[in-house]
């Protein structure tokens, strides 16, 4: 489904006075409306260079939790991972086998399915386990509430990333919540704006199953409006399912029905797999930038198929949930770090320069980070 949101301003005064210049002939003392777009253009692209400073990966990062477990991790601890299914997803799941490891887990993984009845039928199964914890990514408690409410009666806590609404069904608050997502939208909308040269016409796929990107595209909406009010942003929705199957075939279509497109967001990178060979055999050169990138869009950045991609340090925010969980599973207190500290530390702008020499490891934002963690969980 696609449908127009615009966030162009209407310039009526500006219009206005121009041509009372012109009837006056005083059009000598003003600037040339080219060289005026010219001037807005380039300090819309120096504006957004500016607010991405924090996105650059540069500079010294701290775990969001930094201090130690009030007491070891018992050995065996049975854990749940909840996959929904995406490539991401699994991604993350390996991303956890090295913690797991290390502190001596019993990880489990649940295939939760992408529909009510398999998510129900599986979360059924979740609450019949022996458990001291599960983790959750992305999966909408409004799918699991009874569940939730099972789990809380027997003492197993959850804890979530990429989960906007924690709270609202008395779970833990995940550190990447709305305000964290609505950062990195902002930053997703502002490396539009940088990475095109001051495009005006751009695109954003939303995957509307995926509760943290309307987050990301509220985001992206306010900064384009911002640095850009002449600027215009349409939506464009791709459902779930199509990830990993038919998302770049839906991007394509989209492109070659709406030729004024200068530059595209996504929600997800999942959308970018795959695209700029599509891309270029429908003779179309435009280029975007999504969040969430997989291996093969690291692989498609190095190579200079795809322009960018805004990097998560899926490995630091796995440790880091699990760290959260533990911290649950031991009823201890903690505090999450302001939401641009959160943001910056997570996630980077990532092009061909910078472009990570492992694409299966991905963007590192703290290299000792796998250290920091075990001093933190008491390992020996």
């Amino acid at each position: 489904m696609m449908h127009g949101r615009s966030i162009r301003a209407v310039r009526a005064v500006a219009v206005t006075a121009a041509a009372a210049i012109l009837l006056t002939a005083c059009s000598n003392s003003a600037a040339p409306a080219d060289q005026d777009d010219e001037t807005g253009t380039s300090d819309a692209v120096a504006a957004a260079e500016e607010f991405l400073a924090p996105w650059s990966g540069e500079g010294e990062k701290n775990l969001l939790i930094d201090e130690p477990l009030a007491a070891p991790v018992t050995d065996g601890a049975h854990v749940v991972y909840l996959d929904v299914g995406t490539p991401v997803s699994a991604v993350m799941w390996g991303n956890l086998q090295a913690p797991a490891e290390l502190l001596g887990l019993d990880l489990e993984r649940v295939e939760v399915g992408r529909d009510a009845q398999s998510i129900n039928s599986a979360m059924n199964t979740v609450v019949e386990l022996e458990l001291d914890g599960v983790i959750n990514i992305t999966l909408d408690p409004v799918f699991f509430e009874s569940q939730i409410e099972q789990l809380d009666a027997l003492g197993i806590p959850m804890a979530s990333g990429s989960v906007m609404n924690t709270v609202e069904y008395g779970l833990p608050e995940a550190f990447n919540g709305p305000d964290w997502m609505v950062a990195n939208g902002e930053a997703l909308g502002a490396a539009a704006i940088q990475r095109s040269g001051g495009a005006s016409e751009f695109v954003f796929y939303n995957i509307p199953e995926f509760p943290f990107s309307p987050y990301e595209l509220d985001g992206a909406e306010s900064k384009i409006s911002e640095l850009c009010p002449d600027c215009t942003l349409r939506v464009v929705d791709i459902p779930i399912a199509e990830l990993g199957s038919t998302a770049a075939d839906r991007v394509v279509s989209d492109l070659q029905a709406n030729p004024q497109t200068e530059y595209f967001i996504s929600a997800v990178d999942e959308v970018q797999i795959g695209l700029p060979q599509k891309l270029d055999l429908a003779g179309l050169d435009i280029q975007g930038i999504a969040m969430w990138p997989a291996p093969p869009n690291y692989e498609q950045i190095a190579a200079g198929d795809q322009d960018a991609t805004l990097s998560v340090d899926l490995n630091l925010m796995m440790w880091t949930v699990l760290d959260q969980l533990l911290r649950e599973m031991g009823g201890q207190d903690y505090e999450w770090p302001d939401a641009q500290t959160r943001a910056a530390t997570l996630t980077r702008i990532t092009d061909q320069a910078n472009a990570p020499d492992d694409p299966v490891v991905g963007y590192v934002a703290i290299p000792d980070y796998q250290d920091r963690f075990a001093a933190n969980w008491l390992v020996d």
